[in-house]
């Protein structure tokens, strides 16, 4: 009778370190994919504003924040566009990855993440940084990717 219930304690602690096995790799692979969609969006709006060299210019992406209502939706759905209506049509994109999508719902949020770009320093360098929360062995952590780019 006592090696049937210490084989099902052992069996029951087995069971609860398998769960916590799965629990961890869970909370590792949220962890990866917010920062490989993180890593996306600077990526694509680094892109746009490559494509855009004359709204860079005119500072139409300096001081953006997701945390702020996305621009409206401007030229491209029209005949015309110029830089400042493309940054517009830009910086709604890059407020797509943050849970700020158009009514057509392109949305691919990050939570609770926020995007931002920054004015050019001295030298030209802007920052574009997503910072989001993790959570890390039952603490919330604070994480970002940030790229500086000379544009």
């Amino acid at each position: 009778m006592i090696e049937v219930l210490l084989a099902v304690a052992v069996l029951a602690i087995g069971l609860l370190a398998g769960s916590k096995m799965q629990m961890l790799g869970l909370n590792y692979t949220q962890g990866a994919m917010m920062r490989s969609h993180a890593t996306m969006a600077v990526n694509d709006i680094i892109d746009r504003m490559r494509v855009n060299p004359d709204g860079v210019s005119t500072g139409a992406y300096d001081n953006f924040s997701t945390d702020s209502a996305p621009p409206a939706q401007s030229c491209i759905a029209s005949t015309g566009c110029d830089p400042s209506d493309l940054a517009k049509h830009d910086l709604r994109m890059f407020s797509n990855y943050f849970g700020k999508g158009d009514a057509d719902g392109l949305s691919t949020s990050i939570g609770t993440a926020e995007g931002t770009i920054s004015a050019p320093d001295a030298n030209g360098l802007r920052i574009v940084k997503v910072v989001w929360k993790e959570l890390i062995k039952g603490a919330e952590k604070e994480r970002e990717i940030t790229i500086g780019v000379y544009l």
